[in-house]
């Protein structure tokens, strides 16, 4: 512990830095009288912990009062022993050392002897976690009913390991690390009592490399005012500190924003050639970059950066340049190169191949670099610098184009005499349309009428000629109008099919059509649909009836997949746009399965007259085509017949 830490530690509780809840607790316990048995003190290192303790004892055995107060007189037996570490009354144990069961038995063996000089026998057990679960065990008891002249104190730095048994016998105060204008108020009212010259961004260097801990902050000055010979500049505090030059993280930022890979290599390769420790580098490369994160968030740097006015410009001017994916990036970049470099691995190498992926994200095959290029075409990075390209000079104005001029109309040929025409095909023989041939532009189509061979005036018809261009363009008379034949139509396309609304078809037709759809659909929803019978068509739908027994087919059948199949199947079937709709036939069950109709053999022709009375026991043998005689229809009625008395169903094996 350095000599200004012992010197200018806090005396007594007015001269705390920080920690108000913790003070103003214990001022009021102490003016109350209500002083409890056992206190847990847990904290960052660094934060007062036992000196607070030290202090609380002081303030307990102040032989200047006549009771515990909260000014001691820092003056007496009790006070100055407790201050110099000497004192019989404020034990201090260290539990990292004393951590066995056979310690805390001792302490637990000598808590009934008296004070000596005082009121109260204090003991202060720092770094109370190390203790064993058998010692914490066996200071339970003593925790929960002390003899009324003893108080326990508990410092940690880490109160869950602690069994939850003892931090329930004590009453617990967090510490928090000190405030930035905490730090500084401590550090510069030491130097200003020892007389040490140092400047504000010295002092600020010293705070954020203290890491929020009094202890380190006063430990530095210490060291930073004998290394100096009591003169403190922020040059000779990074150099004694073995801080990275802000400026050359300066630098190495701005080339990675510039896209500049080399300068950034060639810095990095200097910091190494002197001695420059690459961890320390990492850890101060990614503190900077975390401030240059928060101003992109917040707006400016926080003020727990306590950067000075030259290193608050560079961040600014960092954070206009560098978006926010590209400091993520960056930051995750240098904490896999911290860790790697905690396994033994090559870090210069790491860090190198981050600098050149930050720098020039086009050679970045990752998914990150593949975001920010992203981010660039869109607008949301800023433009790397390079070299800079000649003005470009809007285009001149193009002149204006000439005003269109009639073309000269070329002679058009007759039509060939009657005798040398070919015949001419008729309209039921014409080519399809999209083979007509196309006339050319430069050959524009004239009706055959708007030209008479009997015209005696008109002039002798020739082949079209291109013509030729005029050196001056000459004013022509405008062109008679003529109309271009119409364009062939288009063939004519497909009918839209019409809604089948209320079809009133015979049940013969209807299950004809019924069977006809069962054949377009999957085997696996025909096994479904074999129990069911098509009642009507109503309404633009099918109803379709499953009988009572049938339920389970029917609710598998019912899905929107299966209806969807079912209902394109019937359209198909009957050339017109249908619904599915599946209903529960009465108790009775649905009517049986009609039988098909007899085949129609007669002509198309003699489809209009009424059909004669057929008897099905008489067959021609002109008429007759073997569909009774069909193995397979056998075999489809015998399954039919088989699925509705059974209620079985039908699947595909194989």
């Amino acid at each position: 512990m350095s000599a200004l830490y012992r010197q200018y530690r806090p005396q007594d509780l007015a001269h705390v830095v920080g920690q108000r809840h913790v003070v103003q607790t214990l001022t009021n316990a102490i003016e109350q009288g209500r002083v409890r048995h056992a206190y847990l003190f847990s904290g960052p290192r660094g934060t007062g912990k036992t000196s607070l303790a030290k202090i609380l004892g002081k303030s307990l055995n102040c032989q200047a009062f006549d009771a515990p107060t909260t000014t001691p007189c820092l003056e007496c037996e009790s006070c100055r022993t407790v201050q110099d570490g000497t004192a019989l009354d404020v034990l201090e144990l260290d539990a990292a050392s004393n951590r066995g069961i056979d310690d805390v038995r001792e302490i637990r063996d000598r808590v009934n002897q008296q004070p000596v000089l005082g009121r109260y026998r204090v003991y202060i057990l720092d770094e109370a976690h190390s203790l064993t679960t058998d010692a914490a065990n066996a200071l339970l008891k003593t925790l929960e009913e002390p003899p009324p002249h003893v108080v326990f104190i508990l410092c940690t730095t880490e109160p869950h390991r602690l069994p939850d048994t003892v931090r329930g016998r004590c009453q617990s105060f967090a510490f928090l690390r000190p405030t930035p204008d905490e730090l500084l108020e401590a550090l510069r009212r030491i130097a200003d009592a020892e007389s040490i010259g140092a400047d504000d961004d010295a002092l600020r260097l010293i705070a954020r490399h203290a890491g929020g801990s009094f202890r380190d902050a006063i430990s530095s000055l210490d060291q930073l005012s004998s290394a100096s010979g009591g003169a403190i500049d922020a040059a000779s505090a990074q150099a004694i500190l073995g801080v990275v030059d802000d400026e050359v993280l300066t630098t190495l930022i701005d080339a990675v924003n510039a896209g500049d890979a080399r300068s950034a290599l060639v810095l990095l390769d200097e910091l190494v050639e002197g001695g420059q420790d690459l961890s320390r580098l990492i850890r101060d490369l990614i503190d900077r970059l975390r401030v240059v994160l928060l101003t992109l968030e917040l707006g400016a740097p926080p003020r727990s950066a306590m950067l000075g006015s030259t290193v608050e410009d560079a961040v600014k001017r960092a954070a206009t340049q560098m978006t926010e994916g590209a400091a993520i990036a960056l930051i995750d970049g240098l904490l896999d190169a911290e860790g790697s470099l905690r396994s033994g691995a090559d870090a210069r190498l790491a860090l190198e191949l981050l600098l050149i992926k930050a720098a020039r994200p086009a050679g970045d095959r990752t998914l990150d670099g593949a975001l920010r290029r992203i981010e660039a075409l869109e607008g949301g990075a800023p433009a790397r610098a390079a070299a800079p390209l000649p003005p470009v000079e809007p285009p001149a104005a193009a002149p204006p184009a000439p005003a269109p001029t009639a073309a000269p109309v070329a002679p058009i040929a007759p039509p060939a005499p009657p005798a040398a025409a070919a015949p001419s095909a008729s309209a039921d023989e014409a080519p399809p349309w999209d083979t007509q041939p196309t006339a050319s532009p430069a050959a524009p189509l004239v009706e055959p009428d708007a030209f008479h061979a009997d015209d005696e005036d008109a002039p002798p018809f020739a082949a079209p000629t291109p013509p030729a261009a005029p050196a001056a363009e000459p004013v022509a008379p405008p062109a008679p109008v003529v109309e271009a034949p119409p364009a062939p139509a288009p063939p004519p396309a497909a009918p839209p099919r019409e809604p089948a609304g209320d079809l009133d078809l015979p049940a013969a037709e209807l299950r004809d059509v019924w069977d006809e759809a069962l054949s377009r659909v999957s085997p696996k929803l025909r096994s479904m649909l074999m129990p069911a019978s098509p009642l009507r068509i109503e309404r633009g739908a099918v109803v379709v009836a499953f009988p009572s027994a049938s339920q389970f087919q029917k609710s598998q059948a019912d899905r929107e997949q299966n209806r969807h199949e079912l209902a394109a199947a019937l359209t198909a079937s009957l050339g017109a746009e249908v619904r599915v709709v599946l209903e529960t036939a009465d108790d009775g069950g649905p009517p049986p399965p009609m039988a098909a109709p007899p085949v129609e053999t007669a002509p198309a022709a003699a489809a209009a007259e009424p059909a004669a009375e057929v008897d099905l026991n008489v067959v021609h043998s002109e008429d007759y085509d073997g569909t009774l005689d069909d193995p397979h229809t056998r075999e489809e009625e015998f399954v039919r017949n088989l699925v509705e008395t059974l209620d079985a169903s039908e699947e595909e094996i194989g």
